[in-house]
């Protein structure tokens, strides 16, 4: 398989300024807080794992992938979604999405029809916590004999809560709890199905394991600025624009094994009970509320900054969004001037080579913004001032 991957060694950037996942316990869960969805269901149709990654592997291992049959991703990803089936030796096969992140049907049923072997796992993804409807995407997988694996790793989605519409379609689902609470760890595995989890293994995380993820936790929520403590934007910028920065180097890889993210050693350890603990002792409600204040707070923004554009500028109902993704039209320079700044933000620019005109767009131009619960107002409007700043900078041959 062929994959794209940045390596940003000799960039040098700098630790973000800020957590770009939540760092603080707050929020305390309600009393009498009711659970929603598929809570009610013993707890036979769950699994934990230390990472969804890890939830992923064991739902691609029960769909029956081996080196001899074809497990479909998504173009758009990141390394973690196809490490699992690497590492069953499974072949990767790439599936185009539309602009809106979309699967497309037809390239789906050109992929299917065309296999050379047999395709036993399909995976789809709710990205940005933004839920969509798969029911048509079941059905064919249903026509098809496919385990459609539902992915709401961004995705508000624990034993106790989970939000509207997911896991509604998959035949298995895998979810990545961490991502939403101050906690080290969790992931985990969904299978309506109240048999199909019955071979699935796991062993707890020792006492040390624990302690070290209490620690872990700790650490976290120091992390960040506080009042008193932002850098000033224009200096920064006109240091980091007098200064010839080291871009990266941008390769093209052959690779047929999982990254150095994905760990055999942990691979069927459960999360740790502190971290389920962080879980449930947080308001869903508030988490839900203080996400999509956030989450407005960049889209409006954005509406006015040039040089960018938000891909989802507005939220449905209910929706519970784990980041805030931004186009950026330059790349380069003001993905590194950002990164240079301290402003926490992620991209996919570790992906499968595919034909997948937005994969390949995104890859370097679309970068995920935090809008987690715990962040101030104080830090929100010092990365939205340097977002901006950024973005209104003008290049050497603009002037």
């Amino acid at each position: 398989m062929k994959l794209h991957r940045f390596n940003p060694q000799e960039c040098r950037f700098p630790k973000p300024r800020i957590s770009p996942l939540p760092n603080s316990p707050a929020f305390p869960s309600m009393l009498g807080h009711q659970p929603s969805g598929l809570s009610g269901r013993h707890s036979r149709h769950f699994r934990h794992f230390s990472r969804g990654r890890y939830a992923l592997g064991e739902a691609c291992r029960l769909a029956g992938l081996t080196r001899q049959t074809i497990f479909l991703a998504p173009a758009y990803h990141c390394v973690t979604m196809i490490d699992p089936a690497l590492a069953l030796s499974a072949t990767v096969c790439f599936y185009r999405l539309q602009a809106d992140l979309s699967p497309d049907i037809e390239h789906l049923t050109e992929l299917v029809a065309n296999a050379n072997q047999p395709v036993k796992a399909l995976l789809v993804t709710h990205y940005f916590g933004l839920i969509k409807d798969f029911g048509p995407l079941a059905e064919f997988c249903r026509e098809k004999r496919i385990v459609l694996i539902e992915d709401c790793s961004h995705v508000l989605f624990t034993e106790e809560f989970q939000a509207p519409g997911s896991g509604m379609h998959g035949d298995l689902v895998i979810a990545s709890p961490y991502k939403f609470f101050c906690c080290a760890d969790g992931g985990l595995l969904y299978s309506r199905n109240e048999n199909r989890l019955d071979p699935v293994i796991t062993h707890p995380a020792s006492l040390l394991d624990e302690l070290v993820g209490i620690k872990f936790t700790y650490e976290k929520s120091r992390w960040g600025m506080s009042a008193g403590s932002f850098p000033e934007i224009d200096s920064l910028l006109d240091s980091l624009g007098s200064t010839p920065l080291a871009l990266g180097t941008d390769l093209l890889e052959e690779r047929n094994t999982p990254s150095e993210l994905y760990s055999s050693s942990i691979q069927n350890r459960s999360s740790l009970r502190y971290s389920r603990l962080m879980a449930r002792q947080t308001s869903p409600i508030e988490n839900s509320r203080k996400r999509r204040e956030n989450f407005n707070r960049w889209a409006s923004a954005i509406a006015q900054t040039p040089n960018c554009r938000a891909i989802f500028s507005k939220l449905p109902q209910d929706c519970i969004p784990y980041m805030f993704p931004v186009y950026i039209e330059r790349p380069n320079p003001d993905f590194y001037w950002l990164k240079h700044l301290g402003v926490p933000i992620w991209r996919w620019d570790e992906m499968g080579v595919s034909t997948c005109a937005a994969a390949e767009d995104y890859r370097l131009h679309l970068i995920h913004l935090p809008c987690h619960q715990a962040l101030t107002s104080e830090q929100l409007d010092w990365m939205v001032t340097a977002f901006n700043k950024t973005m209104h900078r003008m290049l050497k041959g603009d002037q």
